[in-house]
């Protein structure tokens, strides 16, 4: 399962990706979600993201791109899932910055 923040305005939304399933025993060796995660715009066209604690999890920058000819958003994430540090992606092309965001997972 992966979790989604989206930051958008100020305003914090946290999204469980997924379908709700039975509660199980976690598998040996599971590990945890990463927490105090931020996200915000690398002031660059893109967003930019990290977590203090990884938890034995990972997480990923995201950043919601408006096309400049009006046609709507794509969603683009950073390729690389990351354990420490900034993670960063940047709108392609003919788009323009609209919100930053995180994508975690417990592996």
């Amino acid at each position: 399962m992966r979790k989604l923040l989206l930051v958008t305005g100020g305003v914090i939304a946290a999204v469980s990706l997924g379908l709700q399933g039975t509660a199980t025993a976690a598998p040996t060796g599971a590990t945890g979600w990463p927490t105090g995660c931020t996200a915000q715009t690398n002031f660059n066209n893109g967003a930019m993201a990290r977590c203090t604690k990884n938890n034995g999890g990972h997480y990923k920058a995201s950043a919601i791109c408006s096309r400049l000819d009006g046609t709507g958003k794509i969603d683009v994430e950073a390729p690389i899932w990351r354990s420490s540090g900034w993670s960063q992606v940047h709108c392609p092309p003919a788009t323009i910055f609209s919100s930053a965001g995180i994508v975690t997972k417990s592996s």
